[in-house]
């Protein structure tokens, strides 16, 4: 099969094609990396672009059939909405939500004529918001609701459309979203706050561990509307459920 990934030159977007490429599929790369886009794995083909440009969408798709298209280009800054500049608010969205739905809809007429599959990285944080992550979550909230249109104006056309939410994965995408908490320091009244998160390291499965179970949905005959990957990412929505609100901000509060 002809896949697509885009954001696929770092993390578990280079993890997932990697897989792919030793399952024999032909892998599809976009990625506005430039650096990361001459060293993506051997026998993928990169094109370096972004998700809101159409012009590199149509070049993608003009010289390929995509038959799934996985949606996994992500952007992640943290720190609180009152400092965070509105136009690093407006990027979340911008590269989460609408390259998304740009890419998307790029693809469709392929998706459609094969039957195709539509694979929407989200987050645990689609399913709940964490202190300093407001911009990312609300961005991967609105994910959630993307795909579940997706998935049912598509239906009738025979396209799967499937969310992953992963928990913490140790790539470095987490880490460079802490990053920029540092600079509001030392002048943000969250400061201490900051100070203590960048201190906490980030712990998880790296990139291979989502990149397996991402290469095994491309495959799978029937596929799930959901998957969660990483214990968190399952606990998540159970917490959710049955904390109370009250409780859950201040359990929140204190393990930020």
């Amino acid at each position: 099969m002809q896949i697509l990934i885009t954001g696929g030159a770092n993390g578990i977007g280079r993890a997932t094609a990697e897989r792919l490429l030793e399952q024999g599929h032909d892998v599809i790369i976009l990625d506005r990396d430039a650096e990361a886009i001459e060293d993506v794995p051997e026998g993928a083909v990169a094109y370096h672009g972004d998700v809101y440009d159409e012009e590199a969408i149509e070049t993608v798709v003009k010289n390929h059939t995509i038959e799934v298209l996985i949606n996994n280009a992500g952007y992640q800054r943290v720190a609180s909405l009152e400092d965070m500049a509105m136009e690093t608010i407006e990027e979340h969205f911008r590269s989460n939500v609408f390259g998304l739905i740009k890419t998307t809809k790029g693809c469709l007429d392929d998706l459609k004529a094969t039957n195709g599959r539509i694979i929407n990285i989200s987050s645990a944080a689609g399913r709940i918001t964490l202190p300093f992550h407001g911009a990312y979550c609300s961005s991967k909230h609105a994910v959630e609701a993307v795909n579940d249109a997706f998935r049912r104006e598509l239906s009738s056309f025979g396209v799967d459309v499937v969310c992953v939410e992963p928990g913490p994965i140790t790539t470095g995408f987490n880490v460079r979203g802490q990053e920029h908490m540092r600079e509001f320091l030392p002048g943000s009244v969250y400061a201490t706050r900051y100070e203590q998160m960048l201190e906490q390291p980030v712990e998880g499965p790296g990139a291979d561990y989502a990149g397996k179970r991402i290469a095994a949905i491309v495959e799978t005959d029937d596929p799930k509307p959901r998957y969660k990957i990483t214990r968190i990412a399952k606990l998540v929505p159970i917490i959710e459920a049955v904390v109370p609100t009250r409780l859950l901000d201040w359990i929140l509060r204190r393990s930020t």
